[in-house]
This record gives structure tokens, sequence and C-alpha cells, in this order.
């Protein structure tokens, strides 16, 4: 833990404050302690607190001074005490939050948390599933036009090759026999019988 220069003054300004403050000269012993709290929330509250305080006997100071002359008998410690009493007096102290509260309210923070973290990795879910449910359906469309696709094109080839037989049965009707040998005839008479079964089942 690093400690910066405006801290350093600081810390050096307490302990000459402590050792005046102290009956026995002793030097202040619990610096480490001071480190770890000091950025503790209830340090910063009690901090802020106190410099109100302070703030407070400083104006009722200036009030006193300007209302009433200083009695002769009374020094400047009697006056600094009794600032601090009236000032206690007039308001009451808030109290930090306790360990058990911050755990509390860090229990409730984090329950917060959970919840915004689940209901995001609920909505990224939902977004996921709609993404996915598109693909799904757009490749449901690809597959159904290259059926359809393929339906067309098994059509075509079936009109191709019904062309190409009823071409092949014209020419076997119109056929010129006089040329043909007898094996030739038999043959091109079988087919055009066979042809003319077919045309009379249909």
């Amino acid at each position: 833990m690093t400690i910066s220069l405006p801290d350093v003054l600081q810390i050096i300004k307490a302990k000459k404050l402590y050792v005046e403050w102290d009956k026995e000269d002793k030097s202040f012993g619990l610096l480490h302690c001071w480190k770890i709290l000091k950025e503790e929330d209830k340090w910063k509250s009690k901090m802020i607190e106190l410099a109100e305080l302070e703030k407070e006997k400083q104006a009722s100071k200036k009030k006193q001074k300007s209302s009433r002359p200083r009695d002769e008998g009374v020094t400047h410690e009697d006056a600094r005490i009794q600032a601090e009493t009236e000032a206690e007096q007039t308001e009451p102290r808030k109290r930090s939050d306790g360990i058990k509260k911050v755990k509390l309210n860090l229990k409730r923070a984090g329950g917060d948390a959970c919840m915004q973290a689940l209901d995001k990795m609920m909505a990224k879910r939902e977004v996921l599933d709609k993404a996915k449910e598109e693909r799904f359906m757009a490749s449901l469309e690809v597959e159904k036009a290259a059926l359809e696709l393929e339906k067309k094109r098994v059509a075509s080839e079936e009109k191709k090759a019904e062309a190409k037989l009823l071409k092949e049965e014209k020419d076997i009707m119109l056929a010129d026999m006089s040329s043909l040998n007898p094996t030739q005839r038999a043959w091109l008479e079988k087919k055009q019988k066979m042809i003319f079964e077919k045309m009379e089942d249909n």
C-alpha cells in the first residue's frame, strides 16, 4: 500500500500532536492500524463527522467573540471545551453504519448484481435462441428451394426422356422398309406392333 505525500505530512503532524497531548510523552504506536482502517467507510464517515464538528466549533467561537467579551478568568482551553460541549448538545451525533449493516448492504447489492447478471444472461440467451431459430428457418427455406429445383430438374429430365422416346417411336413408325433385309424388316414390324399396343392401352 503506497502512501501519498499529503498523507505522509499528515502522519508527521499527527505524531507531533500526539506527543504534545500525551502526558507520558509516548509516541503513537498504532500507525499500522491506521494504514488499514483509513480506507474503510466507517473511518471516512467519522472523519467527515469530526470535520463538521470542527467547523461548528470555529463558527461558535466566532459567535462568542462577536457577541460577548471574553471573561478574564477563562482560558483558551476552557473556551474550546465549552464550545465542544455546546456543539455536542445542539446537534446529535450521526452514527455510522455498523459492520452487520455494511455486510447486509453488501449482500443486498450482491443479490441485485446477481439478478442483473441473470437478467442479462437470459436476454442474451433469448437473442441467441432467436438467432438460432432464424438460421434454422433460413436453412429450411434453402432446403425447400433446393428440393423444388431438384423436382424441376427431374421433371425436365423426364420430359426430355419422353420427347426422345416419342422421336424414336416416330422414326420407327415412319421408317422406309424397302431398303431393309428380312431380319431388319421383322424387327421393325415387331417394334411398330409394340408401339400400336402401347397407344391403344393409353
